[in-house]
């Protein structure tokens, strides 16, 4: 049964550098945490895309002021073998999660064209470009459809799968 609170959930340093980690376990399907911040058309170092033509910003101040507490998804880290996807603006659970582990979602399942294509250090993959799911080829974007944010699936024109 999905959780009637949202989990505790930390900003803590991670292998690559700084992660989002959950505090306590979290069932699958659950709401980890909501996505607020500035919408804005096309995407930035730490936007997340929402919609079509919708990239959440954090507030530029609370960026610059290293303010970790506000905007705390800015946070989350890419996973090509994810435990949480992107379901409008909430990260849910993609199956069950233990107190400790830190939250991940795939990139290249939400972002059409990420702004600052990066190379993966997740270590399910051997290291593959991270650009966007416009860059990836069939069997790519196949792999990703129990992850595939809805408004991709719209763009593709398959907004039932």
């Amino acid at each position: 049964m999905p959780n009637q609170h949202a989990p505790r959930i930390s900003v803590r340093s991670s292998s690559t550098g700084i992660g989002l980690w959950c505090d306590e376990p979290v069932a699958c399907g659950c709401t980890i945490i909501g996505f607020d911040g500035e919408v804005r058309q096309s995407p930035g170092r730490y936007s997340i895309q929402v919609g079509q033509l919708e990239h959440l910003h954090p507030d530029d101040g609370a960026v610059a002021a290293g303010d970790r507490s506000r905007f705390a998804w800015r946070f989350l880290n890419h996973s090509c073998a994810p435990n949480c996807r992107v379901e409008g603006r909430r990260l849910v659970a993609c199956r069950d999660l233990a107190a400790g582990e830190q939250l991940s979602f795939d990139y290249n399942a939400t972002e059409w064209s990420l702004a600052e294509p990066f190379r993966c250090a997740c270590g399910a993959c051997g290291g593959e470009p991270i650009r966007g799911f416009a860059h990836l080829d069939a069997a790519s974007r196949e792999r990703r459809r129990p992850w595939l944010a809805r408004h991709l699936m719209e763009r593709l024109g398959d907004a039932g799968a």
